[in-house]
């Protein structure tokens, strides 16, 4: 290589910096009279941006009780004057001669460091960017009303990322990470709305994933190496689209489906990729996960995922029971998978008469196609082939 060139990066092109949140026009307008005043941010906020949504869509909004009227009613054009210079005020603080947004626009939170806890309780999103922004603390963004689409890929949340009763549009968590730096928090998506597809793949749950009362109306994405390392709960969430967790890995737990109502199309990762417990004192939260996930199976006919759920219950059980008592499971486990197997019972049958053949031929009590039962020995005769009528 000549000094003067330089080696290719598989990494591809290289990701732009990150902006300051108070650098971000958008984030000025989400805080518009200073971060601690949320309740009246979130009214000029929404307000602000209902002036994007057609009637039946806030009609909606109000009769769903997601947003208040008065909410939602359009400013005049006295009220905007008003917005406006809030927002040149604020802006001083920061880079100065920014334009307001426009409330039409993609609002864009793509590539912003967020070095504080933020707040969007509530607060109401048409189409949206927040790609690859990272959340140094808490984000919520609980009961906010995202119309349109909601695009998180490769957002790094390393707290609390709260989205509880939040309402999505198409959602795309691709490549996303949850609590990264506080395992011990949890990404709370409990009574989430999903009303198009939601895309989860590639993303990195380091502490409890809780999808619990959820809905998924869409095609869902758990799919392209998914990980779940602590707890994940979708307890009587409905999936009512396709869903996939096809290469999804749950490191630590099976998941909990618990009353949930699972669609046909659902696709599950290779068996050995599930975990068996460790404990005896964590095996029956384990059987219980694995029982319910064999039962919602056998509702759905899906009868080879049924036995595979059914094998790693008996795996569990045998942990539960110990080593001796739980014995036969594992017997029943070698010699044929735990009912998944016609190959291994055949072959021990096999070893089995040959043990035999092999004893009988031995003892030169029968010729060797007698030993493997291939000639009967007629009752006229002896064990030697002689009739009885020739003994002395």
């Amino acid at each position: 290589m000549s000094g003067d060139q330089q080696p290719v990066s598989g990494a591809g092109e290289a990701k732009p910096q990150k902006t300051k949140a108070e650098d971000n026009p958008w984030y000025l307008l989400a805080t518009l009279y200073g971060v601690g005043q949320h309740d009246k941010n979130r009214r000029a906020w929404n307000r602000y941006f209902s002036a994007s949504l057609d009637e039946e869509t806030r009609a909606k909004l109000v009769e769903e009780k997601r947003h208040p009227a008065e909410e939602l009613r359009l400013f005049s054009s006295e009220e905007f004057q008003e917005v406006a210079t809030a927002f040149a005020e604020r802006a001083q603080v920061s880079t100065k001669n920014l334009l307001i947004p426009k409330p039409n626009e993609v609002i864009d939170f793509s590539n912003v460091q967020f070095d504080q806890g933020v707040s969007f309780h509530k607060y109401l999103f048409g189409p949206c960017s927040f790609e690859e922004a990272t959340f140094s603390a808490r984000a919520i963004f609980a009961r906010v009303s995202f119309s349109g689409y909601a695009q998180f890929k490769g957002v790094t949340f390393c707290g609390l990322a709260a989205f509880f009763d939040a309402s999505f549009g198409y959602a795309f968590f691709n490549g996303a990470i949850f609590s990264k730096k506080k395992a011990e928090e949890r990404a709370d998506f409990r009574k989430a709305k999903f009303s198009g597809d939601a895309d989860f793949s590639g993303a990195t749950f380091y502490g409890e994933a809780v999808f619990d009362r959820s809905t998924f109306s869409g095609e869902t994405k758990f799919d392209g190496r998914a990980e779940f390392r602590g707890l994940s709960s979708f307890v009587n969430a409905k999936m009512e689209g396709k869903t996939s967790f096809e290469g999804t890995t749950f490191k630590s737990k099976p998941p909990q489906f618990f009353g949930a109502g699972l669609h046909e199309g659902t696709v599950w990762p290779a068996l050995k990729t599930w975990p068996v417990p460790k404990r005896t004192d964590e095996a029956k939260d384990f059987i219980h996960a694995y029982e319910r996930l064999k039962l919602e199976m056998d509702r759905l006919k899906k009868h080879e995922d049924e036995l595979n759920f059914f094998a790693l219950e008996l795996q569990s059980r045998r942990v539960l029971l110990g080593t001796w008592t739980g014995l036969p499971i594992a017997i029943y486990g070698t010699f044929s998978d735990y009912g998944r197997s016609y190959l291994r019972p055949l072959v021990a049958l096999f070893y089995l008469a040959l043990i035999g053949t092999l004893a009988f031929l031995s003892s030169d009590s029968l010729l060797p196609w007698q030993s493997l039962g291939l000639e009967r020995v007629p009752k006229s005769q002896n064990r030697y082939g002689i009739p009885e009528s020739a003994e002395l």
